[in-house]
């Protein structure tokens, strides 16, 4: 799958639609992008936000919210966030949130993922429920993915499957080096095949 460059303006509601995953992928796991859209979503129905990388900023929403509608309670009230301390609870919220008709909104899937004290084997293996889960999500409603790279280039197997599965790979702005073992500060790359067309 090729990822799309996309600007930071972009509209990406026309796009979500039942049945499909889109994964967005910035170096900071689409933070301001993503309020902005759950803000934009809660203006329009209900929206499950599920956060894997403590990125949910409520009071960021209801200003983007406050500038939309005076009836901020009505949209905040269509909000419904968990947030996962570990790549196990993340799989555990998944597999217990219900299928609803509304957007399903995952911030930083993979940011459990990258933990060094998670062996690459048990990542692998709960990613693989993960998507799963996301896969029985996305029947009922759309869903967004936002990414940010691993640290290690280890675990940049992560990021490809969680991409091969989407049907649409935004990319906000790649990391321009991947790191090696003695510099940690640059974020792994996401691979040549997804790299934008």
């Amino acid at each position: 799958m090729k990822g799309r460059l996309y600007s930071v303006g972009m509209d990406i509601l026309p796009v979500l639609k039942t049945g499909k995953l889109i994964v967005i992928y910035t170096s900071d796991a689409a933070r301001t992008e993503s309020m902005v859209l759950i803000a934009e979503l809660g203006l329009r129905g209900g929206v499950t936000i599920l956060d894997g990388g403590n990125r949910y900023r409520p009071y960021q929403v209801a200003t983007f919210l406050r500038r939309k509608t005076v009836d901020i309670s009505s949209a905040a009230n269509r909000l419904f966030s968990r947030r996962a301390f570990t790549c196990y609870e993340m799989n555990t919220l998944l597999c217990s949130t219900l299928s609803r008709n509304q957007p399903c909104v995952i911030l930083d899937l993979l940011n459990t993922f990258y933990d060094d004290h998670v062996s690459i084997h048990e990542a692998d293996r709960l990613l693989k429920s993960c998507l799963g889960q996301i896969q029985r999500l996305v029947l009922a409603g759309p869903v967004v993915l936002t990414l940010a790279p691993p640290l290690a280039e280890e675990r940049a197997f992560l990021l490809e499957q969680v991409c091969a599965q989407a049907d649409e790979v935004l990319i906000k702005e790649a990391p321009a080096h991947p790191i090696t073992k003695r510099d940690r500060s640059q974020p792994v790359g996401i691979s040549a095949h997804l790299a934008p067309q």
